[in-house]
């Protein structure tokens, strides 16, 4: 059907733009072309990032359990089951980089700013569904494009024909991990909802937990009635209602993600925690650390030591501005800087540093999903020792989540 609507809209603009509507005839090829170039400039990776890896990393690559906590895969329109030119995450990427647990998670809404006036639809999402010629209810409603990411990801899931696995509970991690060690092709997605635009009406817990997410961040790159963004107007912190929605989320077995979320707000969620009202602990999915490289997408040293003091996890990106620069080797700062401020504060540093790459997140990423193990090199040969680099590459994700979600299905 895409097919069809694409080579519509192409044949149709083309006759406007030879027949003096050039406007409509532009808007029209824009539609059947702009999201693949957009894909294709936007999620890149580093110009000149590879290594060559010797065979002993390689090797020690092989028997890590791999694990990202962010990437924004379903967003775009690709087939998931061939290797594409354009973006960072597929399946034969994925287990060329030898991945264990790719969290696939969905965001919904990206308003640009609020000095433009409302019939230039300021929300990015609204130009995407446009120039990807999504179903017209995609264009105007955040349900919508959550319910359209969550068709993607679990087609992905059901073409694989077992090499991709959804994870729900703890019980289903432990039995990848067993699987993992007997035939290396079994790699498990988890979903998590970016921004909690879209609870309202039946869009609520129940539903996310009926869907299989089992990670929700309080906001993106906009302010919700829940709580305030980074990126906001505001940057005040949780509200009463939003209050309410972190207690619900977390009684009913979901863990609370902090990235993207306002000073005030990743306080607020801590301060939950602390007084006993959270049982689980927040995670920050992707993020750099303010001390290493000072920017507003950043959390403080401040914020990631009492989120790791409340045994959360803390999730290092592969992209600027949350790096110092576009480099591995910028990732690996990150992380020794990031252990070491930890360690002073008196805690196992590494216990609690883990990675979030934001693949797919129209950004320009140190590497793609097969690019993994030259993570694992540079944390090598940054005198990490190989029990701590495995910590690093994904067991400290695993343990956090058999450990903090359900043992069985939730409802």
């Amino acid at each position: 059907m895409y097919r069809v609507a694409q080579s519509v809209a192409f044949l149709a603009g083309t006759y406007l733009l030879l027949n003096d509507r050039p406007l409509l005839g532009l808007l029209l090829l824009f539609s059947v072309f702009g999201s693949w170039f957009f894909d294709r400039f936007a999620n890149r990776v580093v110009k000149g990032s590879g290594r060559n890896l010797s065979a002993q990393s390689s090797d020690f690559h092989e028997k890590c359990f791999v694990a990202d906590l962010h990437a924004d895969v379903c967003l775009w329109r690709r087939d998931h089951m061939k290797r594409n030119k354009r973006g960072h995450v597929d399946l034969p990427r994925l287990i060329e980089g030898n991945v264990s647990l790719q969290f696939v998670t969905i965001p919904t809404k990206l308003v640009l700013t609020r000095r433009l006036p409302r019939f230039f639809f300021p929300d990015l999402f609204f130009w995407t569904a446009i120039m990807s010629l999504q179903r017209p209810r995609t264009w105007f409603f955040a349900s919508a494009r959550a319910e359209l990411q969550l068709e993607r990801v679990n087609a992905w899931i059901k073409n694989s024909r077992g090499s991709l696995k959804m994870i729900k509970n703890a019980n289903d991690l432990q039995g990848l991990s067993q699987n993992q060690n007997t035939d290396g092709q079994n790699i498990g997605i988890m979903l998590g909802l970016e921004g909690a635009h879209i609870l309202s009406g039946r869009f609520n817990v129940s539903w996310l937990i009926e869907q299989g997410i089992r990670v929700v961040g309080i906001t993106h790159f906009n302010d919700t009635r829940f709580g305030d963004s980074a990126h906001g107007w505001r940057r005040s912190g949780l509200t009463s209602v939003g209050h309410d929605l972190v207690k619900d989320l977390d009684d009913r077995g979901i863990i609370i993600d902090l990235a993207h979320c306002s000073e005030q707000l990743i306080n607020d969620v801590l301060a939950m925690h602390k007084e006993g009202d959270l049982s689980r602990p927040p995670i920050v999915s992707h993020t750099g650390i303010k001390g290493e490289h000072n920017h507003r997408r950043n959390i403080s040293d401040e914020q990631a030591i009492a989120v790791a003091r409340a045994g959360g996890l803390i999730g290092v990106t592969f992209f600027r501005p949350a790096l110092p620069c576009n480099s591995v080797s910028a990732v690996g700062e990150v992380v020794l800087y990031l252990i070491g401020i930890l360690n002073e504060a008196g805690l196992e540093g590494v216990r609690h540093v883990a990675f979030g790459s934001d693949f797919d997140g129209a950004v320009r990423t140190v590497i793609d999903s097969s690019g993994w193990p030259q993570i694992t090199e540079m944390l090598l040969e940054s005198d990490i020792s190989e029990e701590d680099v495995q910590f690093l590459m994904g067991e400290n994700v695993r343990r956090f989540f058999v450990e903090h979600l359900p043992k069985f299905a939730i409802t």
